[in-house]
């Protein structure tokens, strides 16, 4: 009976945390200014603390308190009096140089800046116009004009354009809201569907890009056809 108690205290506080950490937003650590951080480690502590004392209903205030703290912080954050309240982003290298007296007050060394530089795809400082330390802890890196990739617009080549393709069946379940805003209906993509002699039950994902053309990949298509190419309309 007791291991049955703990085990529902549990998954209680799981859920209590589940619901903390969404109510902070969808980030990842990597992603996270430090008061966040602080957030999601106090929170963390007290979400496990029922798991000890047993007494989750303390937990639960103390979780949701955090989380609803961590954002009013996130909230303050976006007034114009509290720009850079956590950090402000930091120049490491400005028009090629590195900035020594940054480096030092973002506690970072040379060999580490170069490992950030070398996982940006960049394998020397020199290639390097300007790195910027961001609050997040990320580091955006610019590169000289020479050493940048040739973009169409350098050659003179004209694209065409190309958005973003929308989902209109979903493991078998037509997407009324993507039809709609494609200004299609269903009629129409059961239509597309016939051509393809398909149902759309049949239909693993359906995508229509820009150019009118619908991607499916069904669910047949998976063993039986491997290594196939799905069709296209």
């Amino acid at each position: 009976m007791e291991i049955l108690v703990y085990i529902t205290r549990a998954v209680f506080m799981l859920l209590v945390t589940w619901l903390g950490l969404r109510i902070i937003g969808k980030k990842s650590i990597a992603q996270m200014t430090s008061y966040e951080i602080a957030g999601l480690l106090l929170l963390t502590t007290v979400a496990a603390e029922p798991l000890v004392y047993k007494i989750p209903s303390k937990a639960t205030v103390g979780v949701l308190t955090l989380a609803f703290m961590t954002v009013i912080i996130g909230l303050l954050s976006l007034n114009k009096k509290f720009y850079n309240f956590d950090m402000k982003p930091s120049i490491v290298v400005a028009n090629g140089k590195v900035d020594r007296d940054e480096l030092k007050r973002n506690k970072m060394n040379i060999t580490f800046l170069m490992s950030l530089i070398r996982s940006k795809g960049y394998a020397s400082i020199a290639e390097v116009e300007f790195a910027i330390f961001e609050p997040n802890g990320q580091l955006s890196v610019f590169p000289k004009s020479q050493e940048r990739p040739v973009k169409p617009k350098d050659l003179q080549i004209n694209t065409q354009y190309e958005g973003l393709a929308l989902p209109l069946i979903i493991e078998g379940e037509i997407v009324a809201k993507n039809l709609q805003y494609a200004k299609l209906d269903e009629n129409w993509l059961q239509q597309e569907l016939k051509k393809a002699r398909v149902n759309s039950k049949d239909v693993f994902i359906a995508e229509l890009d820009t150019q009118g053309k619908l991607y499916l990949d069904l669910y047949h298509n998976k063993g039986n056809n491997a290594g196939g190419t799905p069709p296209v309309i």
